[in-house]
């Protein structure tokens, strides 16, 4: 059985990165590196930052990675985190820290970044085909026998390509896969029983490769509410569940010490729970994991409806916004009408707009908005909020906003300062977008 906790991950490849011009809104001067900026006493509300500005809140982010930390516990689930959220190291080697068992990627290019930094078991939650990109692993693996790694396959041309990429790179021990299922109108991933069997079939034919187990991403299910999506999603997990004993039962598992099962994005990590938690009878042991990623942050929107920490399961309490985005109020140009400095290039704006909540005026205390303030558009570099009627803002107020979808906001900002409750900046976060 595998370790049940990834190594931690050594950050001093970034820690002496100097904070300079190259990363907006961090203080003017001389350059400090990144590992001394919690030294500096910088406040992001201040007056040193060049607004606009993101941050992180450090308490809300302990306070998530020990909600969903706990909670994998509780269940007996594995947490592999989706790291494609934030691609930040930092974040990462916390949650890791707080005993994470591995971390998801999206793409290749996000793999390199993780086995950069260390991380020892990484699920590729994609297909693989490019020959260079197997080629890269394959070396990977023969040079680290520490190294667990695992993609996803659902076709058998795909399995044909895995296994002409690997013939010459002189890797002994098996690429190790998971099938990949999913469901109809979704996105990759084999579409029936019979499919998946067949795909099955040929990976268990296969010299150079090893079925680990089966996988899906059922936050692509989605109907006209939330009950009739989980209604569809419970269904779809129901039928994985079968599937993964037809392949047992069909010995397609043999070459497996143990069948990972993983699902669970950050929508509805409780259906995957209740349809795959309960337990399994099979001919090896079997690892559920969890691979949420947006639960790091969760956001003023989006996953605020959604999520079901605090809501359908309410013991767990309700996860906390870490991510904040503060402009300065440039213009008043209309009655009623506000021109923040932060637009596009700033913010995400794929689900929702940004949602006032905050106003800092000079040397005042933060105070809430006004009722009725919202952001109603955006341009590249501008904010337009509409105030309500007892909200009176000045040209030179701040302005500090909830964002909806952490993954299109991350990747917006190449640093990113994490700040106390009282703004004071503790730390600042490397992505690598």
């Amino acid at each position: 059985m595998a370790r049940a906790q990834a190594r931690s991950i050594n950050l001093d490849l970034l820690l002496d990165e100097p904070v300079d011009w190259r990363y907006k809104s961090f203080p003017a001067g001389p350059p400090v590196p990144i590992r001394s900026v919690g030294a500096r006493g910088w406040n992001v509300l201040g007056g040193e930052f060049m607004l606009p500005v993101m941050i992180l809140k450090d308490s809300a982010l302990r306070h998530n990675i020990e909600l969903m930390a706990k909670y994998c516990r509780d269940h007996d689930f594995l947490l592999a985190p989706h790291a494609k959220t934030a691609m930040s190291p930092q974040l990462l080697k916390r949650q890791l820290d707080g005993g994470a068992w591995a971390v998801t990627a999206a793409t290749m290019s996000q793999v390199r970044v993780w086995r950069a930094f260390g991380v020892d078991r990484v699920i590729l939650a994609n297909e693989l085909v490019e020959p260079a990109s197997v080629r890269w692993v394959a070396s990977e693996l023969r040079d680290d026998p520490e190294f667990e790694f695992y993609c996803l396959v659902d076709s058998v041309a795909e399995v044909r390509l895995l296994e002409a990429a690997l013939e010459d790179t002189a890797l002994e021990r098996p690429l190790q896969v998971l099938l990949e299922v999913g469901p109809m109108g979704g996105r990759t991933g084999c579409r029936t029983p019979q499919q998946a069997l067949e795909v099955a079939r040929a990976v268990d034919s296969s010299r150079r490769l090893a079925l680990a187990g089966v996988e899906a991403f059922e936050g692509v299910i989605s109907s006209k509410t939330l009950s009739d999506t989980i209604d569809a999603t419970d269904a779809f997990l129901r039928d994985m569940r079968a599937l993964v004993v037809k392949l047992d039962q069909a010995g397609q598992f043999a070459k497996a010490q143990r069948v990972i099962v993983t699902a669970g994005g950050s929508a509805v990590p409780d259906r995957v729970v209740a349809e795959l938690g309960h337990p399994w009878d099979l001919s090896r042991p079997v690892a559920l994991v969890l691979r949420s990623g947006c639960y790091l942050t969760h956001d003023a929107i989006h996953y605020q409806q959604l999520s079901p920490f605090g809501g359908r399961i309410p013991e767990t309490g309700p996860l906390q916004e870490a991510l904040e985005v503060w402009g300065v109020v440039l213009s008043l140009p209309e009655p009623g009408l506000a021109l923040i400095g932060f637009g596009k290039r700033d913010v995400p704006y794929d689900l929702e707009l940004p949602l006032p909540r905050f106003v800092k005026s000079g040397a005042e205390k933060i105070r809430p908005v006004g009722e009725g303030a919202s952001i109603f558009a955006l341009n590249d570099q501008h904010a337009f909020l509409r105030c309500g009627p007892g909200e009176q803002l000045r040209v030179g107020d701040l302005v500090g906003c909830g964002i909806s979808h952490p993954c299109t906001a991350f990747d917006k900002w190449r640093l990113i300062p994490v700040v106390d409750d009282a703004y004071t900046v503790v730390e600042a976060v490397l992505t690598y977008f």
